[in-house]
């Protein structure tokens, strides 16, 4: 189904091939989990691509609030 993917590929991916990749495996696993088939190495590499997207989410989210104290620091001066 999907060829491995080494760490510095996973980190330097672009947002929307990680995101697109993540959701192709959760599918393919949800489809096979439903006619009773497991593929461990599978779960296992989506576990790799949700713990990313979740870090990039986190930092992104970490960045605007950033952002925003630091424009409302600028405003009181």
């Amino acid at each position: 189904m999907s060829q491995k993917i080494g760490l510095d590929q996973l980190l330097t991916m672009p947002q929307e091939e990680l995101e697109s990749r993540f959701s192709t495996i959760d599918g393919y696993i949800k489809r096979e989990w439903r006619k009773g088939r497991r593929h461990v190495d599978l779960e296992v590499e989506a576990c790799y691509f949700s713990r990313e997207l979740t870090w990039r989410n986190q930092v992104r989210a970490n960045h605007e609030k950033y952002l925003q104290n630091s424009q409302q620091d600028h405003s009181l001066e």
